[in-house]
């Protein structure tokens, strides 16, 4: 509603003074007030649905949260397990597979998150 521009009720009542002068049509008070009601109401709704909006946006951003953070935290886990097993002699990777490991897995975290922050701080990061 912000982004909105100002809808001047002022103007729009004196404009239909104005044409209702031109058609002799009579407009009762009773009118003009159902009318200032109407467009109430239809502004409490917007009001509500722009809330329902924003809850909605905040469980989904939550889900979102716990989702990235637990994937992460799995895929960091399954790195560190194989880093051990090649530190240990468990497992045997060449050079280039662990490059490419730990590269991919830093790249990931770090797209992941940089994702997920950017949804909950919209606006104030650059």
């Amino acid at each position: 509603m912000g982004d909105k521009k100002s809808f001047n009720f002022k103007e729009l009542k004196r404009l239909r003074q104005l044409s209702f002068r031109d058609t002799k049509i009579a407009v009762t008070p009773e009118d003009e007030i159902k009318a200032e009601e109407q467009e109430i109401s239809f502004e409490e709704r917007e009001r509500q649905a722009e809330l329902e909006r924003y809850e909605a946006d905040s469980i989904h951003r939550k889900k979102l949260i716990g989702w990235a953070t637990t994937l992460v935290s799995i895929w960091l886990g399954a790195v560190i397990i194989i880093l051990l097993m090649v530190g240990f002699s468990i497992l045997t990777l060449s050079d280039t597979v662990m490059a490419a490991l730990l590269g991919t897995t830093t790249l990931n975290v770090l797209g992941l998150m940089a994702i997920v922050l950017k949804d909950l701080f919209r606006g104030k990061m650059r």
